[in-house]
């Protein structure tokens, strides 16, 4: 997977105050398991990803035939295929929808069937979409993310080195093969649209880049809400600033004392996440 952080390592040392690269990796890390945590207690990425065959319920518990689908992964950005199961479980034959049977809130992540309703079963209907949030608005700039062909100019071949972005970026991320390339392997002049890898670090089945616009006014699709960033933010600060104080409750220092939470997220950001949790089938 690209591009899953809820924030970034310069928003978290610029909040901490921290201008040495020491701790750099540290940050790296928990950024992305903090990101973990809200994903799993909100059952969804947010983040922009393609998600294919996504299952649903064609009935409620009762039985009753749906008439509108959640998607797990909101907002929607695109549908490619809604389809249902003609078949049998163990022979399934899968039946595209006519476009003309659904209507979709883009922005809620929810796709009404108001004429035809869904047919009955469970796990008997599959979406493919586009979903989540493109990125992440800083003062004046936007992160994308996942940012693939043919956004992203260049052969990958096993040879090619030497890709364009779709606009100037002040930093960028690398993942050639799936995997996050080392900085010191991607040749980068800040402010300009190409980058370089090293000699031997050529992809050969996918490429993807995170990259920070540089001077951008928005973007394709939406943000990623300011709230949950804090939240994101304020926990990864929290976990930092207690690495040294690892099961100790409390700390004294002279005439001054520090009571730690015994939580990562306190009960008003638990309240924030609560609110980014998807819903159930209507």
């Amino acid at each position: 997977m690209y591009g899953d952080a809820l924030t970034t390592k310069e928003n978290i040392k610029d909040r901490l105050g921290i201008t040495v690269t020491t701790f750099d990796a540290l940050i790296d890390r928990l950024i992305l398991s903090v990101t973990a945590r809200i994903e799993q207690m909100c059952g969804r990425r947010f983040t922009l990803a393609e998600f294919t065959n996504e299952l649903h319920d064609g009935s409620d518990p009762y039985g009753t035939p749906r008439k509108a689908l959640v998607v797990k992964n909101a907002p929607i950005q695109s549908v490619a295929t809604i389809e249902y199961m003609a078949g049998t479980p163990s022979t399934p034959n899968w039946t595209a929808f006519y476009s003309g049977d659904y209507q979709v809130d883009y922005d809620a992540g929810i796709i009404y069937f108001p004429y035809c309703g869904l047919p009955r079963g469970y796990r008997n209907v599959r979406i493919t979409y586009t979903g989540g949030y493109a990125g992440y608005s800083q003062t004046s700039s936007l992160w994308h993310f996942n940012v693939q062909a043919p956004d992203l100019v260049g052969a990958v071949d096993g040879s090619n080195l030497t890709f364009q972005l779709p606009a100037n970026a002040d930093q960028v991320v690398v993942y050639p093969d799936g995997t996050r390339e080392s900085a010191a392997n991607v040749t980068f002049t800040p402010g300009t649209d190409t980058f370089t890898l090293a000699a031997g670090r050529a992809p050969t089945t996918t490429m993807a880049v995170d990259y920070l616009e540089t001077s951008a006014t928005g973007g394709t699709g939406s943000s990623l809400p300011a709230d949950l960033v804090e939240v994101a933010e304020e926990a990864v600060s929290r976990i930092f600033k207690k690495r040294e104080s690892e099961g100790r409750d409390a700390e004294s220092f002279d005439q001054s004392s520090i009571t730690w939470s015994k939580s990562v997220f306190t009960d008003e950001n638990i309240a924030t996440i609560k609110n980014y949790r998807r819903g159930y089938n209507l």
